[in-house]
């Protein structure tokens, strides 16, 4: 039998892929675990720099260290919450591998110029949605920006459903490496004891 997948799993993620306009979705067990899925299938590990925002949910960086990268913070633009674009570039340095932004309190991040930031650098751009899921940004819907875009669905998120999240991108090599992935962190999961469980 499947516990974790199947035939309901896929169904939600089609049609929350279909929702968000993205080509793939991919379930997981939480933002967290989805958030270092995501660095692993980027390629993204020791002695890799991460940046993100000083102010947010703890978890999202927690996921850095997982990979074995390190989070270099940032700071945010005081009136949306959301990471300063300017700021994160006078942060950026050769180790410098991804940015790591999120839409804040229903606030969506500066998309066009993070996405600028990102290409001009040659940044892999992954957006954290959890926290303003339904919100747009110029006409598209948070969780469209990133390469890969980050839900999580445990309390006190916007959709809650218990616990769980949603990775989302238009790659598919991306996204079926995210899955093969999954899997394996899924059958790895007997032997993580309760007290080290990761989440959101």
């Amino acid at each position: 039998p499947r516990w974790s997948a199947g035939r309901m799993v896929e169904r939600f993620e089609r049609g929350f892929a279909e929702w968000l306009g993205r080509a793939h979705a991919v379930a997981v067990p939480s933002g967290t675990v989805g958030t270092a899925l995501a660095l692993r299938a980027l390629g993204i590990g020791a002695g890799a720099e991460i940046i993100a925002s000083t102010y947010g949910w703890h978890q999202v960086a927690q996921a850095v260290p997982l990979v074995g990268a390190r989070v270099a913070f940032s700071d945010i633009n005081y009136w949306s919450g959301c990471l300063d674009p300017v700021r994160a570039a006078a942060r950026v340095t050769p180790a410098t591998r991804a940015l790591m932004a999120g839409n804040v309190n229903g606030h969506p991040a500066p998309w066009d110029a993070l996405r600028t930031l990102a290409g001009d650098k040659g940044l892999a751009l992954i957006e954290d949605a959890t926290e303003s899921i339904g919100s747009r940004y110029r006409g598209r819907p948070v969780g469209s920006f990133g390469i890969v875009s980050v839900f999580d669905f445990s309390q006190p998120s916007a959709l809650c459903c218990g616990e769980g999240g949603m990775l989302v991108t238009d790659d598919a090599a991306l996204a079926s490496e995210l899955r093969t992935l999954r899997a394996r962190s899924l059958s790895d999961r007997p032997s993580v004891s309760v007290g080290s469980r990761v989440s959101r």
